[in-house]
């Protein structure tokens, strides 16, 4: 850097600082965003109260629905660019992370900006297993071209891979995005950043005809047929799977205690911030692959949370800070406890309270009693579920006459016109069966105490028998208790409603009154389906290869041209995670020469937007 450009740099730095004060004092780190202001970009098509509330979708009166287009989003960069690393240089001197023997300036860029080609192969395995319904593909990039970064963006230009046309018709398929282009006003002013995880918590900006995206990293591959489905469905939301890590914080911890591997001090942090607005629960942390996600949901969960969200796109480097946002286990959490959460607002603030005084009075509180009571009797009088899973819906306990709507995803999607997944066929839940939260809930006998889930005397006349409204059964403090102080509460009531409703199928015991009487009970109901529609999802046992650290030419060799690519063994899905710890042209060479063959045996054709030649 010229000193010109440190002097300028550091006045930066300083302005930053001072305004990352100001956000501290005006930015809370959570909001609780109304469902009425939540919903209100969320389009009803006609067939979405049908179908939450029966759990049927009637393709005779709506007709086949449309196959969905689905985004394809790369977060990208060319690391063994001169002019990138020169600019990359600049900033990692005058990074907090920087040590004055150098150490982390070697060791952090050693695998981290590598360029392998991936990026080619993964565009080539979209082509290929994924045509028929990607919208578009993204790739998220860094601006070079200047001896140094200019904020203004004068003499930048954004990074593109060498292989790719740049002319319309390749545009019409891949279309390359600066930061600066879609990053917010604010948020532009901490460019350029090299930390993925400040780029994902903007992804969200990127302009799009579809609000649904699948975020990649360019190491991720299709290895088989995919159908939209497989990411995404109109009746059944995004598909998630998880890892068998979980996180439950409840308090920040010093930097001892906290974990500093990889992800996991941001998915700590993320958790304490989830219990905050939440809740406490022990929460999974996504399996390693594409994260199929909603623009808007994401937009909501930035807003909810405002000071780590500013806060987090402006750590130029992963680890600055360990207190930083992780976007998307904040993002798929988001939507689950939202789906409970508006479920639970509907059963309480509307149908149970069915005058709308927001009081609970003795009648209002005995027909909350006996939902409850009907579904312990089914639970407790179920038959166990055969399955042996630890992880799977086996271990709640048995079920009762409705229909497990995981089992029926692919018959659904039939009938409705739409194709089932090809890949990810292993449906483990639904949240027409209710939010994941449920899962795993344990609910019989006496799991459900009412003194402590509904508060104490709810189940007594006489605690308000004097015709004084007494403050703990105002319809909000009953639900603050179930959604957040008690949450396990909350999915055990959610639990009991639905398996003592008395329907086969769908959520409508939960719902406000289909006929309400009263013009702020109908708008009740259109809230509630518009939030069902919005945070809608399903998990999945992703069809994948285990996450594959490549270390070495031997290795990768061994583990996936002779065990894998060799043997013809198919995946739905690969993750080849560049971790070779060296510098030294020769070996990387061998690496780069194995991963040649192993992505041209998989995906040999040239795809539409490759340059001849390249």
């Amino acid at each position: 850097m010229s000193q010109s450009t440190a002097a300028d740099d550091t006045e930066q730095a300083s302005l930053a600082a001072k305004e990352g004060s100001a956000l501290e004092n005006i930015l809370p780190d959570v909001i609780r965003i109304p469902f009425e202001e939540a919903v209100q970009d969320v389009k009803l098509e006609g067939w979405e109260d049908e179908w939450f509330s029966t759990g049927h979708y009637n393709v005779e009166k709506y007709g086949p629905l449309a196959e969905p287009k689905i985004d394809f989003v790369y977060n990208w960069v060319n690391g063994s660019e001169d002019e990138f690393k020169a600019i990359r240089h600049g900033y990692e001197l005058d990074s907090p992370l920087n040590d004055k023997d150098g150490k982390w300036i070697s060791r952090h860029s050693i695998n981290r900006y590598r360029d392998w080609d991936e990026l080619r192969y993964s565009l080539r395995s979209l082509d290929v297993y994924a045509k028929g319904f990607v919208n578009k593909i993204q790739l998220l990039v860094n601006s070079v071209g200047g001896a140094s970064y200019q904020r203004d963006g004068k003499n930048m230009r954004p990074q593109r891979p060498a292989w790719l046309k740049d002319d319309d018709a390749a545009r019409e398929h891949v279309e390359v995005l600066s930061h600066e282009s879609f990053f917010g006003k604010r948020e532009r002013e901490c460019l350029p950043t090299f930390n993925s995880l400040s780029i994902e918590s903007q992804i969200f900006r990127t302009p799009s005809s579809t609000d649904q995206l699948v975020a990649l990293s360019d190491d991720m591959f299709l290895g088989a047929p995919h159908a939209a489905s497989d990411f995404y469905s109109p009746l059944f939301g995004p598909a998630v799977a998880f890892k068998p890590d979980r996180y439950n914080v409840r308090r920040l911890a010093g930097p001892d205690q906290a974990p500093s591997f990889g992800e996991k001090p941001f998915v700590y942090y993320t958790s304490y911030l989830l219990n905050h607005r939440f809740g406490e629960r022990n929460r999974h942390v996504q399996a390693h692959f594409g994260h199929s996600v909603s623009r808007s949901v994401m937009r909501e969960v930035m807003d909810s949370f405002p000071l780590p969200s500013a806060r987090g796109a402006c750590e130029r480097f992963r680890g600055e800070s360990r207190f930083q946002l992780y976007p998307w286990f904040a993002g798929v959490h988001y939507a689950i406890e939202r789906f409970r959460e508006v479920l639970l607002w509907s059963f309480i603030l509307s149908r149970s309270d069915g005058d709308g005084d927001g009081y609970l009075d003795w009648a209002e509180r005995q027909a909350i009693l006996a939902a409850v009571e009907a579904g312990r009797r089914e639970l407790d009088g179920g038959s166990p579920s055969p399955s042996t899973d630890p992880s799977g819906p086996a271990t709640a306990q048995g079920s009762s006459g409705r229909d497990r709507m995981y089992y029926k995803l692919a018959e659904e999607l039939r009938r409705a016109g739409l194709q089932p997944p090809q890949a990810n066929v292993n449906v483990l839940w639904t949240s027409l069966d209710g939010p994941e939260t449920l899962r795993n809930a344990k609910c019989g006998g006496d799991a459900f105490a009412v003194d402590k889930c509904l508060g104490d005397g709810f189940g007594s006349g006489l605690s308000d028998a004097g015709g004084a409204a007494n403050p703990d059964f105002a319809a909000a403090t009953v639900f603050a208790r179930l959604a957040r102080e008690h949450p396990q509460c909350g999915d055990c009531l959610l639990k009991l409603v639905l398996e003592g409703g008395g329907g086969a199928r769908g959520l409508e015991a939960l719902l406000p009154p289909r006929a309400a009487a009263t013009a702020a009970k109908r708008r009740d109901r259109d809230v509630v389906v518009r939030a069902l529609k919005k945070y809608q999802h399903t998990v999945v046992d992703t069809d994948a290869m285990k996450f594959v650290m490549v270390r070495d030419a031997e290795q990768a060799e061994a583990e996936l041209l002779e065990r894998a690519v060799r043997r013809g063994r198919v995946f739905g899905q690969w993750c080849l995670n560049d971790d070779v710890m060296t510098e030294s042209a020769e070996q990387v060479g061998r690496v780069r020469d194995v991963m040649a063959q192993v992505f041209e045996t998989l995906w040999p054709a040239r795809g539409r937007w490759e340059k001849e030649g390249s």
